[in-house]
């Protein structure tokens, strides 16, 4: 088993498990501080009291070479408030000379609809802490395995200084399995990047070299979870003010005196190179859109000097004439830069008469471009859909089977989540598992991958309240300005490691010399898999149990692996 989800397995310390909104102990709160290892879904209120420690387990936490592997700590202060001191790195070693670096990062409360508390922002590690009398503070430990580590058991501690120093052993077996590098992940991860809240946020020009500075540790995090697809908008607000910051276009229109259209690529070209060149996501380029939601086009007039609004109708012969010419000009331009073969025109939750609009138009005009599209769930255009993405209450019955064939075609077929469903998701308050549950889900129904509409896109102050407008808390991003994680991000990065473990144990018991261990170990994981991971498990309450024993049944089949 692996991360945070195995640690229930390999659980330092076991016990009871409290959640949010737990009445605090008055008696704790006048007592000691206390450190304890934390169960993996286990989740606290900042005022909770701290959990019996009883025996540690005997069993280590064990994970594949190549992935991060996460322990969770809590240090309730007890009577008085408490100035957190303890390192940023801890050592572990084999024994044998061979050690391994963890990184201690304090995770700090997110505010949520209501004022509601969630431990979620993932510090830097070593950042200080003081943890007010009677409350509770988070640590994630994080182990990034070396590719080349050496196989075995390998053993720490986790100290703090407080009242004391209070010491928790770690304990983490490597096992001889290694994921690739992201690059080489087979997982179509689609995570819509938002790159003007950076400028925003950070205070620096759109498109400036100080932008593209700010936006390399947020753009390589997301690499490294295995990101395939740029997110480009390609007009003015493809979806009509649906987030704080404007999704201004990364082509300049203007409509020139004498009628004709001109198109200004230079933010595109600066972005989409900064994103294929210097961070490294270079499989897919989705460009929205071409049927945005409100069915306008901004430009300018150059015969007014003014910024004009054109309201397009699929059954206008605007429509084709507008759109005909900047796909034959964005053709042409694409061609010069040798992107034209990964270029698609996205479409988000159109109805099948726009979407075979644009089709006739594409084919026309730019027949190479191909079409993404997330909708509520397949029709009839989704044979003329490259990537096609249901969302996740109308992926399951046929969706599966006609990803295989989908597949056959060299096409792409994920899900997504957004501000629907309730469950499974990644919202503040969602439970803990379901981030994980996602990527198991989409490895037991052999889609290629995973959506989600947003990365980054901020609100006013994310550290203020992660809520904007109608969406859920925490919808609109997975990550906090100054490229901070959070722990509903590491727990979705756990279920796509797994995704990729899962291929990779399937295609290695495929094979005609598969040890038959390997074979009936795999057997019995996509049976459950298959059973349990389904869109009605999905909206229930199981997820915890129902991860972990996926973890469980893919830990083993990863001991088989030779």
């Amino acid at each position: 088993m692996k991360k945070l989800v195995l640690l229930a397995a390999a659980a330092v310390f076991s016990f009871v498990s409290s959640v949010a909104g737990a009445e605090s102990s008055d008696s704790a709160a006048r007592g000691p501080a206390q450190l304890r290892a934390l169960e993996p879904f286990a989740r606290f209120a900042r005022d909770s009291a701290a959990p019996e420690a009883v025996r540690p387990s005997s069993r280590p936490l064990s994970a594949w070479r190549g992935e991060t592997a996460n322990f969770r700590f809590g240090v309730w202060s007890g009577g008085k408030e408490r100035k957190i001191r303890c390192a940023g790195k801890i050592a572990l070693s084999d024994g044998k000379g061979g050690k391994i670096e963890a990184e201690v990062s304090p995770v700090r409360w997110a505010v949520g609809r209501g004022g509601e508390l969630f431990a979620d922002i993932v510090d830097p590690a070593g950042t200080p802490v003081s943890v007010p009398a009677g409350t509770l503070s988070e640590f994630l430990v994080s182990v990034e395995i070396p590719r080349d580590a050496a196989p075995g058991l390998y053993a720490g501690s986790f100290s703090v200084f407080a009242d004391g120093k209070k010491t928790a052993p770690l304990r983490l077996r490597v096992l001889p399995a290694t994921l690739p590098p992201p690059e080489r992940r087979k997982i179509h991860l689609d995570l819509w990047q938002h790159p003007q809240a950076v400028a925003r946020w950070t205070g620096t020009p759109l498109w400036s070299e100080a932008h593209f500075k700010a936006l390399v540790p947020p753009m390589t995090r997301l690499r490294d979870l295995g990101q395939k697809a740029v997110t480009c908008s390609i007009i003015e607000e493809p979806w009509s003010h649906q987030t704080f910051d404007d999704w201004e276009s990364m082509v300049k229109w203007t409509k020139a005196k004498d009628g004709s259209w001109k198109f200004d690529y230079s933010a595109f070209d600066a972005w989409v190179g900064f994103m294929m060149n210097d961070i490294g996501i270079a499989e897919q380029i989705s460009c929205y859109s071409m049927l945005p939601w409100s069915m306008k086009i901004g430009y300018f007039d150059e015969a007014t000097g003014t910024r004009k609004t054109l309201a397009m109708d699929i059954a206008s012969p605007d429509f084709d004439a507008v759109w005909g010419a900047f796909l034959t000009d964005f053709r042409k331009h694409l061609k010069a830069k040798g992107w034209l073969e990964k270029t698609c025109i996205a479409m988000d939750e159109r109805p099948d008469a726009q979407l075979d609009a644009a089709r006739r138009v594409l084919a026309r005009c730019a027949p190479e471009l191909k079409i993404v599209s997330a909708n509520n769930h397949p029709t009839k255009m989704s044979a003329h859909v490259y990537d096609v993405s249901p969302i996740f209450t109308h992926s399951g019955g046929d969706v599966p089977a006609l990803a295989e064939k989908r597949r056959a075609e060299g096409k792409k077929t994920t899900f997504y989540v957004c501000v629907h469903p309730a469950r499974p998701n990644t919202f503040l308050h969602s439970a803990p598992a379901e981030a994980h549950w996602l990527g198991l889900y989409a490895a037991a129904n052999r889609f290629d991958g995973f959506l989600r509409w947003a990365y980054n896109s901020w609100n006013a102050n994310p550290f203020e309240t992660t809520a904007f407008g109608n969406w859920p808390a925490g919808d609109c991003f997975l990550i906090y300005p100054e490229n901070l994680s959070s722990m509903r991000l590491e727990r979705l990065r756990d279920g796509l490691e797994d995704f990729e473990k899962i291929r990779i144990l399937r295609e290695a018991a495929a094979r005609a010399d598969a040890a038959p261990a390997l074979k009936d170990a795999v057997a019995r994981l996509d049976a459950y898999l298959a059973e349990t991971f389904t869109v009605e498990n999905g909206g229930g309450n199981a997820h915890e149990a129902q991860t972990l024993r996926a973890t469980e049944l893919l830990d083993a089949a990863s001991r088989e692996l030779r």
